[in-house]
């Protein structure tokens, strides 16, 4: 799925695992980023993210919340402004150079009221959204030389949106008309990292990924004319099972700064996929104790 491109650039803005746990003493980590995704000929879509994690031997747990302007997107009919905020909870843990990943997404999407129709008399929508994810990974890592690791991995991941519309017609009656959107996506990612520094305290490396996903939307009319002759305009636009393939290649850079804090860096570019190519850049400081 496309919001993928926003989770590279995200997960580039969280300290290394492997990093953080140079100092055992040091076993919980803070962390805020921020940045942007750019997409051709579409709005350009902005987030910030805030993030706790707790080291526990070999693993770790982590709560994150994230807020993003998605800018306009697909609305009833038309495209609206809509910003979605979501809390993730994710743990992992390591064994040997295996690596295990998961994570649990929930959170709303809100959309701006959409107006049909002409001014004197227009159909007012009003539309909110409840998300869903879930996802797991699986990485080996390889070391290469004494400072250098070589990291493939595969994920999949599910996310819904189920979403609500009320629409309010000019005689003031109103009609409610119920979506869910669902996708699968599959990755293959491998990244290089290499530490550098007096101690090995910096890092950086480039990351490459292939995602395939299948998306499909279902909508719920209710028993009203009405209800059913809007869950067919929306259909239109609508192909269920589509499938879309797409590449992702970039870098991530973290930086030892001041005692336990550090600056993370990340840059990726989307290609291949339907629709406007994307470039998303990111920035954000942890802080361990």
């Amino acid at each position: 799925m496309k919001k993928k491109i926003l989770c590279v650039a995200l997960l580039g803005c969280i300290s290394s695992p492997l990093l953080a746990q140079d100092e055992e003493e040091n076993n919980w980590r803070v962390g805020i980023s921020g940045g942007a995704t750019l997409m051709a000929e579409s709005d350009n879509q902005g987030y910030i993210n805030a993030s706790v994690t707790r080291d526990i031997g070999d693993g770790y747990i982590e709560l994150s919340a994230t807020k993003v302007d998605a800018g306009n997107v697909q609305g009833l009919i038309n495209a609206v402004p809509a910003s979605t905020e979501q809390l993730s909870l994710s743990a992992g843990i390591g064994l040997g150079d295996v690596s295990l990943d998961g994570d649990v997404t929930i959170g709303r999407r809100k959309f701006d009221r959409e107006r049909i129709g002409s001014d004197g008399n227009p159909v007012i929508i009003n539309s909110d959204g409840k998300i869903f994810g879930v996802g797991g990974s699986i990485t080996y890592d390889i070391a290469i030389g004494e400072s250098g690791f070589l990291s493939p991995s595969l994920s999949a991941d599910y996310n819904s949106v189920d979403i609500g519309r009320a629409a309010t017609l000019p005689s003031g009656r109103q009609v409610a008309v119920e979506e869910r959107e669902e996708g699968v996506a599959g990755t293959f990612g491998l990244d290089y990292t290499h530490l550098f520094g007096e101690d090995l305290e910096h890092s950086f490396g480039p990351f490459a990924a292939i995602v395939a996903s299948t998306n499909s939307t279902a909508f719920a009319p209710g028993n009203t004319i009405v209800g059913q002759r809007m869950a067919q305009l929306t259909a239109i636009r609508n192909q269920p099972g589509q499938g879309d393939v797409w590449a992702e290649f970039g870098g991530s850079a973290s930086f030892a700064l001041a005692g336990p804090l550090r600056l993370n860096l990340s840059a990726s570019q989307s290609v291949g996929f339907t629709g406007p190519e994307a470039t998303s850049l990111g920035a954000g400081l942890s802080f361990s104790f």
